[in-house]
C-alpha cells in the first residue's frame, strides 16, 4: 500500500514538472505583450538562471540582416599584436558546438552597444586567455566586422529563386569593421 502511494506521488511530481516546463515553453514563445509579461514574470528568474530562455527574433518580426564576426586585437608588452576570434559555432565540430553553445549568445550580444557593461570583463577574459609568462597583454581592442546578407537571387534561365548565397572559402570577406572598445589592462587584471 505504501509503495503504491509513493509511486503515485512520483507520477504526480513528474507530471507537475513536465506541465510546468510546457507552460514555460508556451509562455516564453509568445510575442512581447502585457499579457505575456504577466504570464512570464513569475517564472522569469527560474528561466533565466536555468538557461531555458529563448527568443524567436531570429525569425520575426525583424530577422538579422547582417553576417557578423567579433574579434579582439591583443597588444602585448613587446608591441606584438595578435588577433583572437570569438568562438563561431559553424567552425566547431558537433561535440564542441554542444559544449559551447552559450558562447554563440555571448558573441551575438557582446557586440551590441546595449551590452557595453560587459565589455571590460570581456576584454579581461580575452587577455587572460592569451596571456604568456614572458609577454603580457597591455591592451585589448574589441572589433566588430559585418556585411549585409545579400537578398535571394533568381537562377539565370530558370524560374527558381535560390534562397541562399553560397559561402566561398572558409570565411566571408567582411565589408565593414569598427573598433568599438579599447581596454588598457591594469595590474591584477591578469
Amino acid at each position: 500500500m505504501l509503495k503504491q502511494i509513493d509511486q503515485r506521488w512520483k507520477r504526480v511530481l513528474i507530471s507537475v514538472f513536465i506541465l510546468f516546463h510546457l507552460y514555460i515553453m508556451a509562455v516564453w514563445g509568445l510575442p512581447g505583450s502585457t499579457f505575456r509579461y504577466f504570464l512570464a514574470k513569475p517564472v522569469e528568474d527560474y528561466v533565466i538562471y536555468t538557461g531555458l530562455w529563448h527568443s524567436w527574433d531570429m525569425f520575426s518580426p525583424d530577422p538579422l540582416a547582417i553576417n557578423f564576426n567579433l574579434k579582439a586585437e591583443i597588444t602585448y608588452q613587446n608591441g606584438m599584436v595578435r588577433t583572437w576570434t570569438f568562438p563561431r559555432m559553424e567552425k566547431l565540430g558537433y561535440w564542441d558546438r554542444f559544449q559551447m553553445e552559450r558562447y554563440r549568445k555571448w558573441r551575438e550580444r557582446v557586440r551590441m552597444d546595449m551590452y557595453s557593461m560587459v565589455w571590460d570583463d570581456t576584454a579581461r577574459y580575452v587577455a587572460r586567455l592569451n596571456d604568456t609568462p614572458t609577454n603580457h597583454p597591455v591592451q585589448v581592442s574589441l572589433v566588430r566586422e559585418w556585411q549585409p546578407i545579400p537578398m535571394p537571387v533568381n537562377l539565370p534561365g530558370k524560374n527558381v529563386v535560390r534562397d541562399y548565397q553560397p559561402m566561398i572559402g572558409a570565411d566571408p570577406a567582411f565589408s565593414f569593421n569598427y573598433h568599438f572598445h579599447f581596454y588598457n589592462l591594469r595590474r591584477g587584471d591578469l
